[in-house]
């Protein structure tokens, strides 16, 4: 059989199945499952004052959205609340105009085997049910058409009485369109009153021929209870565990957090713009050198290290770094030396295919610095820094492997590509 995601509503303690009463039944999603079991004799005068009239005609709309979605209502059902004041309010949550009469006899026609666990054990009955005459379920078809299409009611019995009368069966409806008709999605099922059985018996004895599935006896509230000496260590230990599950929980997060930290800077690798900028400056910044906002020309950042004095340029680009590039900085530099009088030094820093793997840049054909590149930057003594060595040496770094003096003197001292491997380890 297949697998049904169940709700049933005012009885509670079903296996397989999502379990509220009635006043709680707004705070579900009936939209998330295929079959709705309601147990009516629970939808007391006194539960229907408690939620008040308004919020079942609400849930008449949300019943008609959920047999839009060829959703199924079974209800068990109940005689009619007579001489109450809630009498008419007993089904103004059901999109199919219902409605029960109390009568009363022992005939009984089973007509299929459609809940045969459940009909089985009905030896007499207390109710039937017919459609309303002057309700043409009209919230049903505007939430199926808008309104535009008359609904028309059908029903195929599973029990009649001896007079015909329905005990028990599945209603649908469809529109009748020259001489054919249209068939709506949803069903709604109405079951018999078992006024002498136990109700969670006969809601458990609904949902095994529903589901195929066994249903167990439910317990009490009060068992749960009752302690037992044999239990309290176990109940220990859970409490034990539960606190160590919590605590390594902390760790992990902790630990996601700092390995978060750590990959960002993989973005060294891919990255261009403010992006790159700002990874560069806290790499160079953990190495211990002192980053400071441009403040000579259009250079990214300045970089100070001992009193020394750096203009930093970042580009990310998906070639090669070019010329165009390597004069930027240039000019930075002979702006920096025209206003303070004295030589500075300029740092190109390079993520040049930037949208290829690292194993695939720096060849022959996609070179980061191009030969002419290297050349010019050795005469201006611009120091050339890739982002792929800035990021391995980093990592090194990071990894105790390398001191941060060596990775720093490595790029200020270069004139041309700043040689980034063969460190000793210190």
């Amino acid at each position: 059989m297949d697998e049904k995601k169940t709700l049933v509503v005012g009885s509670l303690r079903h296996d397989h199945a999502t379990a509220v009463l009635w006043p709680n039944l707004t705070s579900v999603n009936v939209l998330d499952f295929d079959t709705v079991v309601l147990f009516l004799p629970s939808l007391d005068s006194k539960t229907i004052s408690n939620i008040g009239r308004q919020t079942l005609f609400e849930l008449q709309h949300t019943f008609s959205h959920f047999l839009k979605s060829d959703g199924e209502l079974v209800v068990l059902g109940a005689p009619p609340l007579s001489n109450d004041a809630n009498e008419d309010a007993q089904w103004l949550w059901c999109p199919v105009p219902i409605v029960s009469l109390a009568q009363k006899g022992d005939t009984i026609e089973k007509i299929s085997d459609d809940f045969d666990g459940l009909l089985s054990r009905l030896k007499s009955w207390d109710c039937v049910y017919r459609l309303h005459p002057n309700n043409p379920g009209q919230v049903l078809a505007m939430i199926l058409s808008q309104g535009l299409a008359q609904l028309a009611f059908e029903y195929r019995p599973y029990a009649l009485n001896r007079a015909k009368g329905i005990l028990a069966a599945q209603y649908t409806y469809y529109t009748p369109i020259r001489g054919e008709r249209h068939d709506w999605p949803g069903s709604v099922t109405v079951l018999p009153h078992f006024p002498n059985d136990e109700p969670h018996l006969i809601v458990a004895t609904t949902l095994v021929d529903l589901l195929g599935k066994p249903q167990s006896e439910s317990a009490p509230d009060w068992l749960s209870s009752i302690s037992m000496a044999s239990v309290s260590p176990i109940d220990a230990r859970l409490a034990r565990l539960r606190q160590e599950i919590a605590t390594l929980g902390t760790q992990v997060e902790q630990q996601l957090a700092e390995k978060a930290k750590m990959e960002r800077f993989k973005r060294l690798l891919h990255v261009s713009s403010f992006e790159l900028e700002e990874l560069v400056a806290e790499c160079l910044t953990l190495l211990g050198a002192t980053i400071k906002p441009a403040r000579y020309s259009q250079e990214e950042f300045v970089m100070e290290v001992d009193d020394a004095v750096f203009l930093a340029e970042c580009k990310g680009v998906s070639k090669s770094i070019s010329l165009q590039h390597l004069r930027q900085v240039q000019d930075y530099v002979l702006k920096y030396e025209e206003d303070e009088l004295t030589p500075g030094k300029g740092i190109l820093f390079g993520n040049a295919w930037r949208d290829l793997p690292p194993c695939e840049r720096d060849t022959k054909d996609k070179p980061v610095f191009p030969a002419n590149v290297i050349e010019r930057a050795k005469q201006f003594g611009v120091s050339l820094v890739s982002t792929i060595d800035l990021f391995q040496a980093f990592s090194r770094f990071l990894n105790h492997e390398v001191s941060a003096a060596a990775i720093l003197t490595r790029i200020t001292s270069a004139n041309g590509i700043a040689d980034l491997s063969d460190f000793d380890i210190g």
